[in-house]
């Protein structure tokens, strides 16, 4: 299915053409992909005053990677718990492994 069309006020037809070093380029790109947006979806945000997503740095992405995967796992066993399944090693397991990241986080964001 095709996406409606839009009003001729809602098209986006203006331009604005800005000129920057290539320091700032290079900076400008580097928050672009810190963000996860386009360079157009950023400049447009920053200009109108639109909220951008916060960076998230490498540690950001790695801790919550191991949370997915945790809470992942957790669902899992909930779901299996509900079948009258016994797991009690398992939940111990997660839980473990909860502590661990849980004691990263601490140590990542302890200032």
């Amino acid at each position: 299915m095709a996406a409606p069309k839009k009003d001729p006020d809602e098209k986006r037809t203006e331009k604005i053409d800005t000129r920057l070093t290539p320091h700032e380029k290079q900076k400008v790109l580097a928050s672009c992909s810190a963000a996860g947006l386009t360079e157009s979806e950023f400049t447009r945000r920053r200009i109108l005053d639109y909220r951008v997503p916060a960076s998230k740095s490498p540690t950001d992405t790695a801790l919550l990677s191991e949370l997915n995967r945790i809470g992942v796992n957790v669902n899992q066993l909930t779901a299996a718990t509900h079948m009258d399944r016994q797991f009690v090693e398992y939940w111990r397991e997660i839980g473990k492994e909860l502590e661990g990241v849980l004691v990263k986080v601490a140590a990542a964001y302890d200032s």
